[in-house]
């Protein structure tokens, strides 16, 4: 929590796409930092935000009654497959009940994480006021880590791509309230991430600006040419000219 509050150095490592891959360690903890992101956006006090991490690391718990390989498959799953995966939120409310009426609020996000806000989620098809807020959070949090990361049918999106196709795809899905904290507290490019702009110079984000996501300040290092430049600083939000076009890599630069 601390560390989150300082700076974006876990939300960088949480969207290095390198780390990490098949491992539902390495996705819960990803799921609980974004979580607190979101929750902070939303203006929720400290404790609620420390639920929220709590809630992250624990959402998936239901998974370790399924096949101990089953996180591990490197393909689409089967019909057979994905019915067995839509067990684990029940599986994950009957291990954390078991935790006592204390934490009842956190069996309650494993049990309903998967649903969503107009009804098309599992197991129960629940909508509207009857999810949980907290789960609310972790199902957001859950989907932006999803598509921040490969799958084995498809590559991830970078951040900026991925807070585009929540708002315009699932938009429905979640509430305002939630998607309004996404967007104040997950900012589309973190401080210290390498961009790409529309003129082709590679920069890195040294500051975000919270009212404008998709532009936020940053400092250029290569230009067009590909060749190390001076820093010169660009507030995106000032120079409608310039924008991002992509993310990159360290790997891509050196």
């Amino acid at each position: 929590m601390d560390d989150l509050a300082a700076g974006d150095d876990l939300m960088v490592g949480a969207l290095d796409v390198r780390g990490g891959q098949g491992s539902l360690a390495a996705h819960c903890i990803h799921v609980a930092i974004f979580a607190v992101r979101i929750a902070a956006g939303m203006g929720l006090p400290r404790g609620e935000q420390v639920k929220a991490a709590l809630a992250g690391l624990v959402h998936d718990v239901g998974m370790v009654r399924l096949p101990p390989d089953f996180t591990q498959v490197e393909r689409t799953l089967t019909a057979r497959e994905q019915e067995e995966l839509r067990r684990h939120p029940e599986e994950g409310q009957k291990i954390l009940s078991a935790l006592g009426p204390a934490y009842k609020w956190l069996a309650d996000v494993a049990h309903q994480e998967h649903e969503r806000e107009d009804g098309s989620g599992y197991p129960r098809g629940l909508s509207g006021d009857q999810i949980a807020e907290m789960a609310r959070i972790v199902a957001l949090a859950d989907i932006y880590e999803s598509l921040t990361h490969p799958r084995p049918h498809r590559k991830a999106l970078a951040p900026f791509e991925t807070v585009r196709e929540i708002l315009t795809s699932d938009r429905r899905r979640f509430s305002g309230r939630v998607l309004k904290g996404l967007i104040k507290g997950l900012s589309a490019f973190p401080v210290g991430s390498l961009v790409r702009l529309n003129t082709r110079e590679v920069a890195r984000v040294v500051a975000s600006n919270p009212a404008f996501a998709l532009r936020p300040v940053v400092e250029v290092l290569f230009d067009t040419a590909g060749d190390r430049v001076q820093g010169r600083r660009i507030d995106l939000a000032k120079n409608s000219l310039q924008y991002i076009v992509d993310s990159v890599t360290v790997h891509e630069v050196l």
